[in-house]
């Protein structure tokens, strides 16, 4: 009871403390003439960021409705949801349902100038699991980045952080996390980095809370004739907390230097070379990868673009202490692909993102190859109503040399996908109410992990809700 009241009371601090300004923003007075329906609709579109590197640190995001200059935007959502398996049984038969209630509180800030932009993403969650199936909980979630132009330099600093209470994959799949309930279209997430360099874990597991972050430092430089010379940096972990403490923990550096030529306005060829070195919990090897990775881009500004990037990959694992040799070798020869598809439409939109290569093993795997897919389709019937339609898939397999008793035919593999669909009605200038269902499910060859830890099967886990969301109009910037 006092974990639950806990919860509630932190959830209202958070919403109380960040509907203030909004409160007292919408207390000013109102302009002479009020503007017409067409014009308060949506806020001001955002234009697109710039391309970047192919295959660079931020994600590329398409020209859509968002903060316009330099504003901020405070949002809060209560989500009500019935969840047929919130433990992640194995079974049908030993699942037991609970409903949940959410409610979160966050707040988007874009600053612009001449020659720098500043943007930050924040929003704070509370889970009540109203039968006492698992345990309350909150969710922390921090994107934060800056982008500096200098004559011919672009730099790029950035951090993803969040705290949360499960499995990433899984409770973005449960649409717990916000998912398409953000604020305003195209607000929210808007800091986030291309999947593949992120520590994320896609083997699910009920009651890990995690830490996870990803810091990042991105330099290009302008050669001129449509050619830049890029290189960049991402320093990772993932850590383990409460009853999941037992599971492995990641630290990730992963380190990309390329040369980008643009052959013609929209199409773009690149090459480069990245090292990444994994490293975990005292008693475990960590291992070297090392790729060589050919990219190309489609862009058309604010409608298109299609990324690819990939190559093979060398991995290098070190012997322990007295150990003799290793099962597989100490070299592997792999391969890496990397993805992205964004593709705007009049009344909608799709994207896709694709990646494989290696990864950190979920903290059940010590390291694993990893292949990651996810994938989301909006359809705008009118100005009201609207549908998205997501998923996702991702596919774990251990390597021999880090998983004794095992081979390239005999590997542990796990096999995570979700998928959804949210039909949301626009009640006013920035309200709306959407409809959510979504189904997850997880497969896996073996019960027993690293560390003796319990993993495997997911019973089919659905759920169904309504999600109330509220944002405030775009705030200047004093």
């Amino acid at each position: 009871m006092t974990s639950r009241l806990w919860t509630v009371a932190m959830a209202a601090v958070a919403g109380m403390a960040l509907l203030a300004p909004a409160v007292s923003a919408q207390q000013e007075p109102a302009p002479a003439q009020e503007p017409s329906a067409e014009t308060t609709q949506q806020p001001e579109a955002t234009p697109p960021a710039p391309a970047g590197p192919v295959g660079g640190v931020e994600a590329y995001r398409l020209e859509g409705n968002g903060l316009g200059r330099s504003n901020y935007v405070v949002r809060l959502t209560v989500q009500e949801f019935y969840n047929s398996n919130p433990v992640y049984a194995q079974t049908t038969a030993s699942a037991q349902s609970d409903s949940v209630s959410t409610i979160t509180g966050g707040i988007t800030l874009q600053a612009l100038q001449r020659n720098s932009s500043f943007s930050l993403d924040y929003s704070s969650e509370g889970l009540i699991y109203n039968n006492g199936a698992l345990p309350n909980a909150a969710i922390q979630q921090l994107g934060v980045n800056e982008k500096l132009t200098l004559r011919r330099w672009s730099l790029f600093f950035g951090e993803n952080f969040s705290y949360l209470p499960s499995s990433a994959f899984l409770l973005g799949g449960l649409g717990i996390t916000g998912g398409t309930s953000a604020g305003l279209p195209g607000v929210g997430g808007s800091t986030g980095f291309n999947q593949y360099l992120q520590p994320t874990q896609t083997v699910g597991a009920v009651g890990a809370s995690q830490i996870s972050s990803a810091s990042a430092f991105q330099a290009q430089y302008d050669l001129g004739g449509s050619a830049i010379l890029h290189a960049s940096v991402v320093a990772g972990y993932l850590h383990f907390l409460g009853s999941g403490s037992d599971l492995v923990n990641t630290r990730t550096i992963a380190a990309q230097f390329g040369y980008d030529k643009g052959f013609t306005r929209r199409d773009t060829i690149s090459i480069s070379y990245a090292p990444t070195r994994l490293d975990y919990s005292a008693g475990y090897q960590g291992f070297t990868s090392h790729q060589i990775l050919v990219g190309y881009r489609r862009l058309l500004t604010g409608h298109l673009n299609v990324s690819l990037q990939g190559g093979p990959n060398i991995i290098h694992f070190s012997t322990a202490t007295g150990q003799a040799a290793l099962p597989g070798g100490t070299n592997m020869l792999s391969w890496s692909l990397y993805g992205t598809l964004a593709y705007a439409m009049r009344n909608g939109s799709i994207s896709a993102q694709y990646s494989h290569g290696t990864a950190g093993g979920s903290g059940f795997l010590i390291g694993s190859i990893n292949d990651q897919v996810n994938a989301s389709f909006v359809h705008r019937f009118s100005r009201s109503w609207s549908a998205v339609l997501n998923g996702g898939f991702a596919r774990n397999s251990s390597l021999e040399q880090t998983t004794p008793g095992t081979t390239s035919s005999t590997a542990y593999i796990f096999n995570t996908w979700f998928a959804g669909v949210s039909v949301t009605r626009n009640l006013g200038r920035y309200s709306k109410l959407a409809f959510n269902y979504n189904a997850t499910r997880q497969t896996g060859n073996t019960t027993t992990c690293v560390n003796a830890l319990a993993c495997g099967p997911i019973a089919l886990t659905q759920i169904i809700g309504v999600t109330l969301n509220w944002s405030s109009r775009p705030m200047k910037l004093e």
